[in-house]
């Protein structure tokens, strides 16, 4: 019982020890003493022990939060980076390409063109399949009926 209600900073024989200048820099930085030498109460100590804590981790947790930001920052910046780059060396790699074209060599492409398409598109035939320009006989029988009419 005697020493749950004893207080070392009231005893009387240690006043020599707590007026030293280090050691009541080291109480008062500690949260013990004010800097007049009051004695703080061990409520309010207990109380101001929790709101450092807090306020430690609450710093804590924001430097990690922009750590995190200025990596996810640098990280979109390299992509940003590489992604310019690939774009560069994609239309360096093209470039050459379009500057070789020679106005000749597209004129042979556009005519090879427009062979393919009037190969595969239908048409009606230019000339009679016939020799002697003679007309088939349905088709005779058909010019026939038409003039009949």
């Amino acid at each position: 019982r005697l020493l749950e209600t004893y207080n070392s900073l009231t005893d009387k024989h240690l006043v020599g020890y707590f007026s030293n200048a280090r050691i009541r820099r080291h109480l008062q930085k500690s949260g013990l003493i004010s800097r007049s030498g009051r004695i703080i109460p061990e409520k309010e100590y207990r109380l101001n022990a929790m709101r450092r804590d807090h306020q430690r981790h609450v710093l804590g947790c924001l430097a990690n939060a922009i750590s995190h930001k200025i990596l996810d920052m640098e990280r979109h910046h390299q992509q940003e980076i590489k992604r310019r780059l690939e774009y560069s060396t994609r239309n360096e790699r093209l470039q050459p390409v379009q500057v070789r074209l020679e106005p000749c060599w597209v004129e042979q492409v556009r005519r090879s063109l427009e062979e393919i398409i009037h190969v595969h598109c239908p048409h009606p035939p230019l000339t009679p399949r016939y020799h002697h320009h003679e007309l088939c006989p349905l088709a005779a029988g058909e010019q026939a009926a038409c003039s009949q009419w």
